[in-house]
């Protein structure tokens, strides 16, 4: 007799977990480099209009860029975090009582 419905293999769950937790890891390096690169390069806007308009706009651009790296990170630090719980539910209905 088979049973219809979804199956889910707890280790497969648990890789995918750790593959994003990785994935974060490496992010955050990434991230680390482009933040030496915004400190290596300076403010390097030049010296007529468009480069009195870039020094006003960098730092929010800057931001922007820094805050979508830092997103990113949280993304898939709760993807990893949420398949880690999830693999954990999967485990106790697989084995209820231990």
């Amino acid at each position: 007799m088979t049973v219809s419905g979804y199956n889910a293999e707890t280790q497969g769950i648990l890789r995918y977990g750790k593959a994003s937790a990785e994935e974060a890891e490496r992010v955050r390096g990434i991230l680390h480099d482009v933040r030496e690169a915004f400190v290596a390069a300076g403010r390097p806007m030049g010296h007529d209009q468009y480069g009195a308009q870039m020094e006003k706009d960098f730092p929010v651009m800057r931001d922007s860029v820094i805050n979508a790296f830092n997103d990113y990170i949280d993304q898939l630090e709760g993807v990893g975090e949420g398949m880690h719980a999830t693999a954990g539910h999967y485990r106790a209905a697989e084995h209820p009582g231990t």
